[in-house]
């Protein structure tokens, strides 16, 4: 589906390549080449996709056979015999796997709470460690957590809310173990719940406007202070309790911990820091950015940040070996030091530095695992290592997305402990009086399927994990490249695991493919689904990997294609890419679009127009990535490497970098100018514009044509107009004039016409030397269509330049010495031809323009068969409108030389050639007579010529609009030949001229009262005699020669 010819401009210089499509290959061998190409990555990872939902299809039947065994067995038939254990234990898991079976009925519910796909986070994760390397965003981003936890610490310290929670729980208010277990539960969820937004809702937030980012601040430090006031008027001065942990026999170290509410002063001296930080966030004072930016500030901002860490991990030792001391330390560094730090490395200007980056890292993560530290010591107690809960509760606030694992853990740790003691310690012997023998068995056998049910699930999401190689394979195979490619990439992974779920694991069928994806993503509610919908099909169409099935299906699709046609209207910078996509796909399917059946659809289009820039959409960001990708990539050190130290290192180094850049995402390659969108949305426009229908609502779209004229603007000398991206934005919006003047009507080309600035942008373009000679082409054919108007050719004749740069791109030569290319010869060629046609002085400024020999270089490129209709045009125009200044410049010749190509060439040329060849003919007789009596008298075959004019008479009884004036011309070519040279006329009488000439006078056509058609329309008309009264004056002609009267000019 390659168009015929693509414009593009080449990198690194001002020219434009135009892009010729290959040569057609066999269908079926091209067929070939995308299934091994393609087809076999998708494939790959459809089947991995029926493996791990295999494993989720096998933990469903387990369990429903656990559910069924314990609603109808264990509780229906043994529930007054089970203990309080079994019956608790089973009566929770019924209710689990009840309202998983329940929410399988609401697909979207069930795919968030319990799909295997979105049980573990990892992409979502990879991107939050990696804007945790960023000092700007992370800094902001973990200090807003920071502080929103220190506001729910606040809050939940209030006496009001720890009533509440005291009278809600249960709990005695003097022992301090059970409040310090809510309060730190309660804590651990908050922190998973506003991880898991701040996650999803980091890059929103980091996108924002700054000032809308600083009232999001203001209004958290309002709230934050506010609860602050509330709790220092109603503190009390602080009281250490202590709890003694034991583990096993011996008794380990003691907790310290406040339990009262702390004094004023240290409440105070926890907040100022925050509201510190907050403010400079706020404020970002320019002489403390400076600061911060200059060697010194980095320097001493870099070691504060390594002290702070520093500080931050002893924290962790420290509460494994003397808990008190640990308390302390974590008072100092998280409270004023840690805060204040990461707020100044948010005012800091980056610099990408790899170590840097790994010092805010390391920063971050120890800052988070801070947050959660008075949960710490509700999970000491059952985990007895705070190191180690600080690590499961991080990575779970990380990694788990849904219920799915959470669930399938509860089952696997509640199965495993009673088949433990069921088994070991026979719980149930002796049987209770009255039991069945059958009731151990029972209970064994459903928590053996409850087992197997949650070890299928924790198994099939450990394998969903190793989903990222094929995801990989298929975005390196088939091409993807950026965050958004790998989004569509994931966002396929899950749906094709949905479907697959949805239409059974051993269902056969091609339903999980790229195309449907694509296709019903487009069609969904989902924005992100829409992204990534728009992506992959832009994916498929740009490797022409696509069938005329996909896009007659893309096109009937009304939702999706009205989706995909929105984006165009998408003008935010963060949208851009999603906006090229679309509009690449859209230039694929225009041709088969109807613009009555897409509201909206040229204003969308027109608004592509709009964004002109000296910079393609998207390539800063491209090149800052690969600058990026470079910095990154590791120095080796040639000195180095003549140890053996250094020579493993580098091979390490080198393994890794190969490793990382085997797995990672390709870059996004560098935009050409044909992405620009003005460039697409002239191509869009111009296939929308090959149906007729399409054509009439483009021109009537109000201001449409003229900002398509305003993109031709052209100012000589001028950067912007002389840089590559804007040569190919008014190289296409060339392009679409010349469509327009070729397709439209007349009326059409005088609204052209009348646009005042038009005719100055192509002077502009055509004037400056500088300019890319591939532009004046369509300008040139703009100018030749125009100049079919009378009016419009005079104007454009008495700008001497425009004619002078016609006749250099028709006759002159380049820098190299060397002709132009043949298109643009024709185009020149044509438009001179116009100019000079029923216009006298246009035709006086050709012949004048100097540094050219007008007349022997049309007589040369005679012999030229592909410039021969253009040449014998111009000369037959100068003949008719300039006689007598042909005679002054003393052209006879060189006409006569003409003459003799012209009686040369007359009998193998056909169609157009033959009806210039017969016209020049005619004129030439009018300015040199005797050389026309000379070339009939010593014709060497008489009989043959004439033969040649009654056959195009008796062939062209039905005029074509290509050369109308085919009977005209062969008329008066006979008219002529008899006046000058009687001898002829019986030669046309017995090779039937005359009745060939009444023919003409019994068939005139209205399409002979034209010169020139555009397409079907008439646009010149013919002057002179009708042919009708030309064929009757032939015929006079004809009988006068016969009877005898003399010839009126004798040659020598």
């Amino acid at each position: 589906m390659a168009s015929a010819a693509s414009s593009a401009a080449v990198a690194g210089g001002n020219e434009i390549s135009i892009r010729m499509p290959a040569a057609a290959a066999d269908p079926a061998d091209e067929l070939l080449g995308r299934e091994s190409a393609a087809a076999k990555p998708e494939k790959r990872l459809n089947c991995f996709v029926r493996f791990v939902a295999l494993g989720e299809w096998a933990g469903n039947a387990f369990g429903a056979l656990a559910f069924l065994l314990a609603t109808v067995v264990l509780l229906g038939g043994f529930c007054s015999e089970l203990n309080g254990v079994d019956f608790w234990f089973a009566t929770v898991m019924i209710f689990i796997e009840a309202f998983r079976i329940f929410s399988r009925n609401y697909t979207l519910d069930n795919h968030s709470l319990f799909g295997t796909a979105r049980a573990l986070g990892w992409i979502r994760s990879l991107s939050f460690a990696r804007m945790l390397g960023q000092p700007q965003e992370g800094n902001e981003v973990v200090l807003i957590m920071g502080l929103c936890t220190a506001l729910f610490d606040l809050l939940i310290s209030t006496r009001t809310v720890k009533r509440l929670l005291l009278f809600f729980v249960q709990i005695n208010n003097d022992d301090p173990l059970p409040w310090v277990t809510v309060v730190g539960t309660l804590k651990m969820l908050f922190l998973i719940l506003m991880s898991k937004l701040q996650l999803r809702g980091a890059p929103q937030l980091m996108r924002r406007p700054r000032r809308r980012r600083q009232l999001l601040l203001g209004a958290v430090l309002i709230v934050f202070l506010s609860f602050a006031a509330y709790y220092l008027s109603n503190t009390r001065s602080g009281v250490y309790l202590g709890i003694t942990i034991k583990h096993g026999d011996r008794e380990s170290w003691s907790i310290l911990f406040y339990y009262k509410d702390p004094s004023p002063f240290e409440t105070l001296g926890n907040i100022l820091p925050k509201v510190v930080a907050v403010l400079l966030l706020i404020l970002r004072p320019r002489k403390i950015a400076s600061l911060t930016s200059s060697y010194c500030g980095r320097k001493l901002l870099s070691l504060a940040k390594v002290v702070s860490a520093l500080g931050l991990s002893s924290v962790l030792v420290l509460l494994s070996i003397f808990p008190p001391l640990g308390f302390l330390v974590n008072a100092i560094y998280f409270g004023p030091l840690s805060p204040l730090v990461l707020s100044l490395g948010s005012l800091q200007s980056p610099v990408n530095s790899m170590c840097g980056r790994w010092i805010d890292v390391v920063l971050h993560i120890l800052f988070l695992r801070n947050l959660v530290f008075p949960s710490l010591i509700f999970a000491s107690v059952f985990l007895g290592n705070p190191l180690a809960a600080s690590l499961i509760i991080f990575l779970a606030a990380l990694l788990i997305t849904n219920l799915q694992i959470p669930t399938a853990v509860v089952q696997v740790v509640l199965s495993s402990l009673r088949l433990r003691s069921l088994l070991a310690r026979h719980d149930y012997h002796p049987l209770p009086k009255g039991g069945s023998p059958n009731m151990v068995p029972a209970i064994v056998a459903f928590y053996v399927l409850a087992l197997c049910q949650g070890s299928l699930y924790i198994m099939a999401c450990v394998l969903g994990v190793f989903s990222f190689f094929p995801r990989r394979l298929l975005i390196r195979r088939s091409k993807f490249s950026g965050k958004r490619g790998a989004k569509a990439v994931d966002l396929y992974y899950q749906r094709a695991y949905a479907t697959r779920m949805e239409i059974g694991v051993f269902a056969g069928g091609n339903n999980i493919s790229f195309a449907n994806f694509a296709i019903e993503s487009l069609s969904s509610i989902s924005s992100e689904l829409q992204i990534a919908g728009v992506c992959v099909l832009d994916n498929i169409i740009q490797r022409r990997d696509y069938s005329e099935e996909l896009i007659t299906r893309v096109t009937n699709s009304s939702t999706a294609l009205s989706t995909m046609i929105s984006m165009l209207g998408w003008t935010t910078a963060e949208e851009s890419n999603i906006r090229l996509f679309a509009a690449r796909v859209t230039r694929e399917l225009a041709d088969r679009l109807r613009i009555d059946g897409i509201p909206g659809l040229v204003k969308l289009v027109s608004l592509l127009l709009d964004t002109v820039d000296n910079q393609t959409p998207g390539q800063e960001s491209s090149a800052q990535i690969s600058s990026d990708n470079a910095a990154n990539q590791p120095t080796h050190d040639h000195s180095a490497q003549s140890n053996r130290g250094g020579c493993s290192r580098y091979w390490l180094c080198r393994y890794l970098q190969q490793t990382k850049q085997k797995w990672s995402v390709p870059n996004e390659p560098p935009l050409t100018h044909e992405d620009s969108f003005p460039v697409l949305g002239m191509e869009i426009l111009e296939k929308l514009s090959c149906d007729p229908d399409n054509f009439s609502e483009i021109v009537k779209a109000t201001n449409l044509i003229s900002k398509i004229i305003g993109l031709i603007s052209y100012t000589a000398g001028n950067e912007r107009s002389n840089s590559a991206q804007q040569n190919a934005v008014i190289y296409s919006a060339l392009k679409f004039v010349r469509h327009l003047a070729i397709t439209g009507e007349q009326t059409l080309r005088q609204q052209l016409w009348q646009n005042p600035f038009l005719l100055n942008n192509l002077t502009c373009i055509l004037d400056d030397s500088h300019s890319n000679p591939q532009l004046w082409e369509p300008a040139m054919h703009i100018i030749a269509k125009l100049a079919l108007d009378e009016e419009a050719s005079k104007e454009i004749g008495s700008t001497q330049m425009i004619i002078g740069k016609l006749m250099h791109a028709f006759l002159g030569k380049d820098r190299e010495n060397n002709y132009y290319d043949q298109s643009l010869r024709l185009a020149a060629g044509e438009a001179l031809a116009n100019l000079a046609m029923e216009n006298t002085a246009n035709c006086l400024a050709i012949l004048k323009e100097p540094a050219y020999h007008v007349i022997k270089d049309l007589k040369d490129l005679l012999h030229n068969y592909e410039y021969r209709c253009i040449a014998g045009s111009i000369l037959q125009n100068f003949c008719a409108h300039s006689r007598d200044e042909l005679y002054h410049l003393g052209a006879n010749e060189h006409l006569s030389s003409a003459l003799q190509v012209v009686m040369e060439n007359i009998m193998s040329a056909e169609g157009k050639h033959l009806e210039v060849l017969i016209g020049l003919a005619s004129h030439l007789c009018y300015v040199i007579p005797e050389c026309f009596v000379h070339e009939l008298g010593t014709h060497t075959n008489r009989a043959a010529l004439v033969k040649k004019l009654v056959d195009t008479l008796n062939s062209n009884r039905k005029p074509s609009p290509e050369y109308p004036r085919m009977r005209k011309v062969v008329v008066c070519m006979a008219i002529f030949t008899v006046k000058w040279c009687h001898g002829y006329a019986n030669i046309f009488k017995e090779k039937g001229m005359m009745e060939a000439l009444s023919m003409v006078q019994k068939t005139p056509s209205k399409v002979e009262t034209y010169r020139i058609f555009v397409g079907n329309e008439g646009v010149v008309l013919e002057r002179g005699l009708p042919l009708r009264d030309l064929a009757a004056r032939a015929k006079e002609e004809i009988d006068s020669a016969t009877s005898g009267r003399p010839c009126m000019i004798s040659y020598r």
